[in-house]
């Protein structure tokens, strides 16, 4: 009596989590998503022609056997229960056979697949190692007398796991997902993994005759590249909405950038243009208001109408505790009658870039050979620390014509200054200061003149030096 009021007891408390594994055996068998059964049921069926092949494969998925021997049952209880919780292999996750009780089934790992002959050694995974912009990932394939004894070709299944954020932290990480099946023992991975995430791999190797399962996850990785802000807000689009009470209500829209780091909101910047006393246009109290990542548009109240307005999008990440801004996307706005929006002039966007303070400090003498140290302002830049510039220079003119450089001469720096060497005497340079390596139009220029030798020579009272021309 009081043995099947236990039993009753057990079956009572265990069944939601019963039902719930049922269910999802079931739907895994709809679906097929089983990636290992598939691939095993594939290769089953290579050599077969092509109209048998299709119904080979759906009388393995939906009927074939896994192998290894399902363990000897020591829940004799649990068996009285009689909860059925699948009725073939195809509906038991990885390796799991579904086995059969006195009364009832459940999903339960083979106690001998280790020991089985004829199925493909389980992969050995090496630290993933990261080349250029490819991470390569290599494996064991179990040479020698276990390889030889697998008949027929074997593929290797290799998944990845991975979360969001500055540390490792096993706890975070989500579902196993699968990066690509091959009959290859390494893989380059070329822009497969983002940025910012930390990722674990595994492999499986499978056969006609089944699996061994996966390996065991490789240790935790991460790109040597951070991530970067995201990108700005694309498509800017201004809609007039209506006139009230002698004020304009517009509506921004804009598209949502790709970007590597989830966007947790937009930022968005309104103010009047007018036109001070240089001509120039200014700003006058600029707006802002914050936007909810799910919204890609805003509406804005109490414009002044017959006025031009500046608007601006901001796109915001996070990463760990830090926030990453986009660079700001712009448009104008006229609040006439027949109010339209212009994309930004693209003046104004260099204007933030263009080099300035570009200045020739000193001319350099020594050994009968010339520098000249020039400086310029820094300008931020969100996207590299530090910044990087292009210097490049060029003789335009000189007493001696073999001293002109068909090129010029170019260098790259980090810093706010440098020397330029390799100047020859009586000759005009043009030196230019860029934030990239190739410019239609320079961003600084300035000019350079290299004095005689003679020149150099009264200013050090080195009268002993001969010069040379």
């Amino acid at each position: 009596m009081y043995g099947k009021v236990f039993v009753l007891l057990v079956a009572v408390c265990l069944m939601p989590i019963v039902l719930t594994k049922t269910k999802r055996f079931t739907k895994s068998a709809a679906k097929q998503s089983n990636t290992l059964y598939k691939i095993r049921c594939d290769l089953l069926c290579i050599e077969r022609t092509k109209e048998a092949k299709s119904l080979c494969r759906s009388q393995c998925r939906s009927s074939g056997k896994k192998p290894g021997t399902c363990p000897a049952s020591d829940t004799p209880k649990w068996e009285q229960a009689c909860v059925t919780a699948c009725n073939s292999d195809s509906q038991c996750d990885g390796t799991q056979r579904c086995c059969h009780h006195n009364c009832g089934s459940t999903c339960s790992e083979p106690v001998d697949l280790l020991t089985i002959p004829g199925l493909p050694a389980m992969p050995i995974l090496e630290e993933p190692k990261e080349k250029k912009r490819s991470v390569v990932i290599r494996w064991s394939d179990g040479v020698g007398d276990a390889a030889r004894a697998v008949p027929g070709p074997v593929f290797f299944v290799l998944e990845e796991q991975h979360h969001l954020g500055p540390k490792y932290e096993e706890i975070r990480l989500g579902d196993w997902n699968l990066l690509l099946r091959t009959n290859k023992t390494k893989v380059s991975l070329r822009n497969a993994l983002k940025p910012g995430r930390w990722y674990r791999f595994r492999v499986a190797a499978v056969s006609a005759s089944g699996t061994r399962g996966f390996s065991a996850p490789s240790p935790p990785f991460t790109p040597r590249r951070g991530p970067r802000p995201p990108p700005a807000p694309k498509k800017l689009r201004v809609r007039p909405l209506g006139v009230n009470n002698g004020t304009v209500t517009v509506k921004l829209e804009w598209k949502e950038p790709n970007s590597d780091l989830p966007i947790i909101r937009y930022k968005v910047f309104w103010s009047r243009r007018v036109k001070g006393l240089g001509g120039e246009l200014d700003s006058v109290l600029v707006n802002h208001q914050t936007v909810p990542k799910e919204q890609n548009n805003i509406e804005i109240k109490d414009l002044l109408p017959n006025s031009m307005y500046f608007l601006q999008v901001q796109t915001i990440s996070q990463f760990g505790t830090g926030k990453l801004r986009s660079e700001k996307a712009s448009i104008f706005y006229n609040t006439t009658s027949n109010g339209k929006a212009e994309p930004a002039p693209e003046a104004l966007k260099r204007e933030t870039k263009k080099i300035k303070g570009l200045n020739i400090h000193k001319l350099i003498w020594y050994n009968n050979k010339v520098k000249a140290r020039i400086s310029w302002q820094p300008i931020p830049n969100i996207y590299e620390q530090p910044g990087r510039y292009y210097v490049h220079w060029k003789a335009t003119k000189c007493i001696d014509p073999k001293n002109l450089r068909k090129d010029g001469l170019s260098a790259t720096t980090e810093q706010t200054n440098f020397e330029l060497y390799e100047l020859e005497y009586q000759c005009s340079y043009k030196v230019n200061v860029n934030l990239s390596p190739r410019m239609k139009t320079f961003e600084s220029e300035i000019t350079l003149n290299i004095p005689a030798c003679e020149y150099f020579k009264r200013r050090s009272n080195t009268s002993a030096v001969a010069c040379t021309i």
